[in-house]
């Protein structure tokens, strides 16, 4: 996952600062602030950096994002190992820009793109392999306590039902205000969890219910695909992953489903129902909130104005658009009666954390 911090953004300052002047000194390429010019200066690109926790690898070039990344791990990393991973990234980026996709990643190209700009096997094997980081066991703990109660909320009784929704929700919360208050410099991560080639109200949809689980999420257009990220806290995305690796796959049955009841036909009227549900869902828990005393209402606040600056950290320049689709009134109407009665019902396995799971409706 990509990190955030205070002392990260530094950081990430710090390597732009050694980018920009290996693409001017060594190089030979101008810059400036946030971008810089290929040879023949008719093209400009960005200098886009982030730190990862979750990969093998020091560094990485995303193509697609345009984008440089280093592995948190170089925080403690000498000056001459740091440079040498930033001149490898650069030598893929570079050789992208020129050659476009479908180069072998460390082929001879790259090998002589290397010995072209005079860099020997310090940049070459620079972005060696780091042994992978794992969730605390902390963090799985509370994760596997939220798939049981998410279990338990799907319960015929209805007071049982709705205890164990109001009971993760605590949970949750309750990590989160610890998790925010443990440290002076807390770190948030971001990750991408879904990839399609344009917007939907059926992501839409996933994206509104997911902020129930204490993440915030973007959208984010590049080149022809857009993209849905989820920032919080380490456990609050792997839930929120978690979850929506369900609705992506459960909603189409819950569309049929209203299609079949209803008689219902068509694009506009299938975009309201799923926006119409996750509006339900979201109603629900609202209703249920107002059930905490004054104590968890006052924290549950802290957390979403801390989601609201980790917001603003990891998006220097974020923008918003309004959707202006046109709108089906009785699919709308009976997505938010479904929603209401939806419960995310997961089928524990304790030897694995990849878990069957399924979305059970009561209707």
């Amino acid at each position: 996952m990509i990190v955030y911090s205070n002392k990260i953004i530094r950081f990430v300052n710090e390597i732009k600062s050694s980018v920009k002047t290996i693409l001017s000194k060594e190089l030979c390429l101008k810059n400036s602030r946030e971008r810089f010019f290929d040879r023949r200066q008719e093209a400009s690109y960005p200098i886009r950096v982030v730190i990862y926790n979750n990969k093998s690898m020091l560094g990485y070039f995303d193509s697609e994002f345009y984008e440089l990344g280093f592995h948190e791990c170089l925080m403690h990393a000498s000056r001459e190992q740091l440079n040498n991973v930033i001149r490898h990234e650069l030598a893929h980026y570079m050789i992208f820009i020129e050659y476009g996709q479908g180069i072998q990643p460390h082929g001879a190209v790259f090998r002589a793109f290397c010995q072209q700009m005079g860099w020997g096997e310090e940049v070459y094997k620079a972005t060696c392999m780091v042994s992978e980081c794992h969730t605390s066991e902390e963090e799985t703990s509370i994760f596997r306590k939220v798939k049981k109660l998410m279990a338990l909320a799907t319960s015929s009784n209805k007071n049982e039902a709705e205890q164990a929704m109001i009971k993760s929700q605590q949970l949750l919360l309750k990590h989160n205000i610890e998790y925010m208050g443990g440290e002076d410099d807390e770190k948030v991560f971001l990750k991408r969890i879904m990839k399609q080639k344009k917007a939907s109200a059926k992501m839409r949809s996933i994206a509104i219910i997911l902020e129930t689980f204490f993440v915030s999420t973007v959208y984010r257009r590049t080149g022809d695909f857009i993209y849905l990220e989820i920032l919080g806290s380490a456990v609050n995305i792997e839930i929120a992953e978690y979850v929506a690796s369900i609705l992506d796959y459960e909603l189409d049955k819950f569309w049929n489903h209203a299609q079949n009841y209803a008689n219902l036909k068509g694009t506009i009227a299938k975009n309201s129902f799923f926006l119409g549900l996750a509006k339900g869902y979201c109603n629900k828990i609202q209703a249920l909130k107002r059930e905490y005393n004054s104590e968890v209402t006052h924290a549950l606040m802290v957390v979403e104005k801390k989601l609201i600056d980790a917001k603003a950290m990891a998006y220097e320049r974020l923008s918003s658009a309004k959707s202006r689709a046109n709108y089906c009134s009785k699919s709308s109407s009976l997505g938010e009666q479904m929603g209401r009665q939806l419960n995310i019902k997961s089928a524990i396995n304790n030897s694995s954390n990849c878990s069957k799971a399924e979305i059970a409706y009561s209707g």
